[in-house]
């Protein structure tokens, strides 16, 4: 009881439950409204105490709003039992036994009288709190001077109280005793309040229907809220005024916008961790690329204002939502209603003074680095400066590298021109899926061209495949080191060196399909070795089982099932491989004897030629010297000049 007194003191000493709040308003009456809004209660639920005055000041200036504070209205028993149990939530060192105090809350007992009769009603108390006693009732009745009062349905009601209305008399009128009422109407039509003067003695309570027909006595026909006024009856707490109806604002209607499907905001760049928390700076997605087709915008239609109500029932217009155009440039296609917008080509979203348009070329100002990111565009690219180490661009049209290219993956389905050429490192990869590559000179790297591959300097120490041909015709032109491997022709300057740089040379096959022919006969060799091993231990395991009469134990049987069934793998992916093979070879066959290789200075020796399936082993020095097949033989013949008429023409016009 120490501990419990204690709490109580220290509940008591609290300046600011956390039921109460404080509000600054231009006025009491909207303070209230504002708390009302805040703590989730009906305005007529709360009491407030004006803790500093407002004032209007003059013509504004030097204007102090009302400091108010706001609590909802609970009994006096209710709230110290609600403080007590919050405090005893909130207190861990509190003795156990403190917080399994009940609640404890006396009976009560109230008398209405109405138009219908005198009706009393008696709430049973909760715990071990006091019954309501007949003296109380009695004393109740006297000081309302009602005298024609059931005293045996008082008596009943009292020995089992049942918490609801029970009827003990019949109403007598008394018009001087009666309560009555005021309605308040706001200024701008959309809030009635109402003020009662509750009656005196026996004098009768107003219903909701004398609330009701004196609203719209004052004018009020709308917005009537019913159920608060019966509750707020009910209570017969008449100390704070009833909001006994409400208007409707408008809801004005929203403006049309532009529902971007594409990202137009590029002014943050978000980086994004992997799973062990690093960074990928080279993934900025800087760049926004869409299809022909697809959707970039739509227009989101205005909406309709709806009107509002007063209490009076005045109409209160709303305004409608403005309208908007999708602003569009070239590149898109605005639909004919003009609520979408789509693309028309592959390419760079770009969105400038409000519109969008597409690029097909996306121009990089600068190096391809940490500051652009990795580059993917559906159109062609330029980039004006170098790509660094560990970058990647990759378009579907052309690319154009003014600068270098390093240790970095460029791919493209057009053609790609490297202005300064490529220093790979051994890392680089430089593959045109549908045109030629043409560079300076390539070093160290691996470039793969469906056409051909055209270098002005060199090619040292790479791995370089073209569909067509591979040309290295300036005035220094070598091929040093590497494979090289051209469906058509092999054209240099010089091909390996006085050191005798081993150098490999292949023509007459497509790469590609040279590719696929070596990876097949890597794939049968490897897995005739597995299938060479599984048929040893099948027929050592069947060995043993003949020699046993044709029993083995458990392990080893399931074992050779085992094997068997592998063997029956390896036997059926051998023969897709071989019939493969035979199709390849089949094909190869077919082709023209076209191949050739062409030297207009010196081949030297160390390089390895071959033409088709047909191999030449060069052990001295030749000059001005063409190696093509004639019949089952490779020949030397006076040199060939390339023909650069399309390249040239490439050259020129990606120049201009």
């Amino acid at each position: 009881m120490k501990n419990l007194k204690d709490l109580m003191k220290t509940i008591q000493d609290d300046e600011l439950s956390e039921n109460e709040i404080e509000v600054f308003a231009d006025s009491v009456k909207q303070a209230l409204e504002l708390a009302a809004g805040e703590l989730g209660v009906d305005i007529s639920e709360l009491d407030y105490q004006i803790l500093e005055k407002g004032t209007s000041g003059f013509l504004g200036i030097g204007r102090q709003p009302y400091r108010v504070l706001v609590r909802p209205i609970i009994t006096e028993k209710e709230e110290d039992f609600a403080e007590i149990e919050q405090k005893l939530h909130s207190m861990p060192d509190v003795d156990l036994r403190v917080k399994d105090v009940p609640k404890n809350v006396d009976g009560s007992a109230k008398i209405r009288v109405t138009k219908t009769g005198i009706w009393l009603t008696i709430t049973p108390p909760k715990g071990n709190g006091r019954h309501v006693d007949l003296s109380d009732i009695s004393n109740k009745i006297y000081a309302l001077r009602i005298q024609n009062a059931d005293m045996v349905k008082v008596e009943k009601e009292v020995r089992k109280p049942s918490g609801k209305p029970v009827k003990i008399g019949d109403w007598i009128p008394n018009p001087e005793y009666d309560g009555t009422m005021t309605v308040e109407v706001t200024d701008d039509e959309m809030k009635a309040f109402a003020h009662f003067v509750p009656p005196r003695f026996c004098g009768r309570h107003m219903d909701v229907d004398d609330v009701i027909e004196a609203l719209k006595r004052a004018g009020v026909v709308t917005g009537i809220k019913e159920e608060r006024i019966a509750e707020y009856l009910d209570r017969m707490d008449y100390s704070q005024p009833l909001l006994a109806a409400e208007g409707t604002p408008p809801r004005h209607g929203r403006d049309a916008y532009i529902d971007y499907k594409v990202r137009i905001d590029k002014s943050g760049i978000q980086l994004e961790e992997d799973e062990k928390g690093r960074v990928d700076f080279k993934d900025l997605d800087l760049i926004e690329n869409v299809v022909v087709g697809q959707v970039l915008a739509v227009k989101v239609p205005a909406e309709e204002g709806v009107p509002g109500r007063t209490v009076t029932n005045r109409i209160i217009p709303a305004r409608s939502g403005k309208d908007i155009q999708i602003k569009y440039g070239k590149g898109t296609i605005l639909s004919q209603d003009g609520t979408e917008l789509t693309a028309e080509i592959n390419g760079q979203v770009v969105y400038q003074n409000g519109k969008l348009s597409i690029e097909p070329v996306y121009v990089v100002k600068g190096d391809v680095s940490t500051e652009t990111g990795d580059v993917v565009f559906l159109g062609s690219v330029i980039v004006s400066g170098s790509v660094q180490d560990n970058f990647t661009v990759k378009a579907a049209g052309n690319i154009e590298i003014k600068g270098t290219v390093q240790k970095a993956n460029l791919e493209a389905e057009g053609d790609i021109i490297i202005r300064q050429g490529i220093m790979g490192r051994e890392g680089a990869r430089i593959e045109s899926t549908g045109g030629s590559i043409i560079a300076k000179f390539i070093q160290t790297a691996t470039a793969v061209a469906e056409k051909d591959v055209i270098v002005a300097e060199g090619i040292v120490h790479s791995n370089v495949d073209a569909g067509n041909r591979i040309i290295c015709n300036g005035r220094r032109a070598r091929i040093v080191g590497g494979l090289i491997r051209a469906g058509e022709e092999v054209n240099s300057k010089y091909v390996g060196s006085d050191s005798f740089t081993k150098t490999t040379v292949r023509v007459g096959m497509n790469p590609k399909v040279l590719q696929q022919l070596t990876e097949l006969e890597e794939n049968k060799r490897s897995i005739t070795e597995e299938f060479d091993k599984v048929r040893k231990d099948v027929t050592t395991l069947t060995v043993q089982k003949n020699n046993a009469g044709g029993h083995l134990p458990k392990d080893k049987e399931e074992l050779l099932g085992k094997l068997i069934s592998q063997k029956q793998k390896y036997e059926q992916r051998l023969n897709e491989i071989n019939l493969s093979l035979e199709e390849l070879k089949a094909y190869l066959n077919m082709l023209e004897q076209k191949g050739k290789v062409c030297v207009e200075k010196t081949i030297f020796p160390g390089v390895e030629i071959y033409i088709k399936d047909k191999r030449f082993n060069v052990k001295d020095p030749y000059n001005y010297v063409k190696f093509a097949l004639e019949g089952a033989d490779i020949r030397l013949s006076e040199y060939e000049l390339p023909d650069l008429g399309e390249a040239q023409k490439l050259v020129i016009r990606r120049r201009r």
